[in-house]
Parts: structure tokens; C-alpha cells; sequence
């Protein structure tokens, strides 16, 4: 398993774990919009990750830094501070988001470098 592979299937997990968290974090008891916002972005990270697992591209790494800093926003833009566990928990997966698409972005540009540097002159 390849260093990439590793970085999407936790993706997947984190995304799978945002559409289920609403309902630990009693967002789920109504439809709120945090509760779609959590859902719908862990939808996202899962389809991006899926994605990213056959063709990775920088562009899916960008929107997966858009949606990492919407989790993290979330909680002040939709005004579930006061749920303290859900807000805590959009941010920690917003960083971890955040954080594992740079991680792709740095495996892909430093794949580039040296798959350019196999090439015969």
C-alpha cells in the first residue's frame, strides 16, 4: 500500500465519520443546518478521497483544503459554539482534513520531481 492510498483511506474514514457524528453530537435530533453542513462536507471528503485513490489530482487536494477550513469555520459561521463536543469535533476533523490534503499535495509535487528526474536525457 502505497503512502498515498494510506492518506485516502483516512479520508474516507474521517468522511464517513462526518456523516455519522451528527447524530452522536445531537445535531441530528433536527434538521439544523450544521447537521446538513456536517453531512453534505463528509460526503465530499469521502467522494474526494475515492477519487483521489485512482487519479489524484492537486485541484481534488485544493477542495479538500476548502472543505478542512469550512469544518473548522463551521461552528462560528453556523453558530454551534455551544455544543461544545460538535464544534470540537468540526474543528479536529477540519484540521486533520486540512492538514492529511497538504500531506497528498507534498507526496504528489515531490512524486513529479523525481519521476522527472527518471527521465532519460
Amino acid at each position: 500500500m502505497t503512502t498515498r492510498r494510506w492518506l485516502d483511506w483516512v479520508n474516507v474514514i474521517l468522511g464517513l465519520w462526518l456523516i455519522a457524528s451528527p447524530r452522536f453530537h445531537i445535531l441530528g435530533a433536527g434538521d439544523s443546518p450544521a447537521a446538513w453542513s456536517v453531512w453534505s462536507l463528509g460526503a465530499g471528503v469521502v467522494m474526494l478521497a475515492g477519487f483521489s485513490m485512482y487519479r489524484p489530482a492537486a485541484w481534488a487536494d485544493a477542495v479538500g483544503v476548502m472543505f478542512g477550513m469550512w469544518l473548522i469555520a463551521s461552528p462560528w459561521m453556523l453558530g454551534f459554539t455551544n455544543l461544545s463536543a460538535a464544534a470540537m469535533n468540526a474543528v479536529i476533523v477540519g484540521v486533520l482534513v486540512v492538514g492529511y490534503a497538504f500531506w497528498a499535495m507534498r507526496i504528489d509535487t515531490t512524486r513529479a520531481v523525481h519521476s522527472h528526474d527518471r527521465r532519460p536525457a
